[in-house]
């Protein structure tokens, strides 16, 4: 077992899982109650979650939030609408993404660099965190990018964390040129980097002291 989509299921429990068939194959709906009471309201005041739950493999769950979903039953399609926009990061020296390995959803899996696939683990969006830091979360699990242990040490990991508005989930973009972004640490004052300037598929991401290298810079693509 693995958790998919964020700590709480965005704020709701699961209901049901509704099969969607048609002439594209078959989708899924999940469907979760978001009890009023635990809103602070009443059980009158319950609304629903509705969101795509997809499977890019045999072992691995997509439930990326998204503010609507589109629901075609003709077509077998369920789909997300809004919730962006979402960029990929892609390193300069190496031309490859930010990824979540494995596409999982789980706490502290490793982000690392990977040739962009169009895949949700790919996709990040922002959300302000104040004097300028953003939080730079994953699309398909709802997590942050994340300083392991909120280090302040070169070479400390970075990994995808369930969200906690600490400096080391806030991140500063200092403009490199030419489309280009350095991303720091608000915890450290350091930059996310490829480990070792490393080009190949799979090279872990960490923090280091922030120079001019290519290697910790990245392009913020739109998806």
């Amino acid at each position: 077992m693995t958790d998919v989509g964020d700590a709480t299921a965005y704020g709701s429990q699961t209901a049901y899982v509704l099969p969607v068939q048609g002439t594209s194959g078959t989708s899924y709906l999940y469907m979760g109650d978001r009890w009023g009471n635990s809103m602070g309201g009443t059980v009158n005041d319950s609304q629903y979650v509705w969101l795509p739950l997809a499977f890019p493999t045999s072992r691995t769950m997509n439930l990326p939030w998204y503010p609507q979903v589109a629901v075609d039953t003709a077509a077998g399609a369920v789909t997300g609408v809004g919730g962006g926009p979402y960029y990929n990061f892609v390193a300069r020296h190496s031309g490859r993404c930010l990824d979540v390995k494995d596409n999982s959803a789980a706490d502290s899996y490793d982000v690392v660099q990977y040739d962009c696939n169009g895949g949700l683990n790919q996709q990040w969006r922002l959300t302000d965190a104040g004097g300028g830091y953003v939080q730079v979360i994953a699309e398909h699990s709802g997590k942050c990018l994340d300083v392991a242990n909120n280090a302040t040490t070169e070479g400390t990991f970075v990994q995808q964390y369930h969200c906690t508005g600490g400096a080391n989930q806030q991140w500063l973009q200092q403009d490199q040129g030419n489309g280009y972004y350095r991303l720091v640490a608000r915890s450290s004052g350091k930059c996310l980097d490829v480990s070792d300037g490393s080009t190949a598929n799979g090279t872990r991401l960490i923090q280091w002291t922030c120079g001019t290298a290519a290697n910790q810079q990245f392009q913020r693509r739109t998806v």
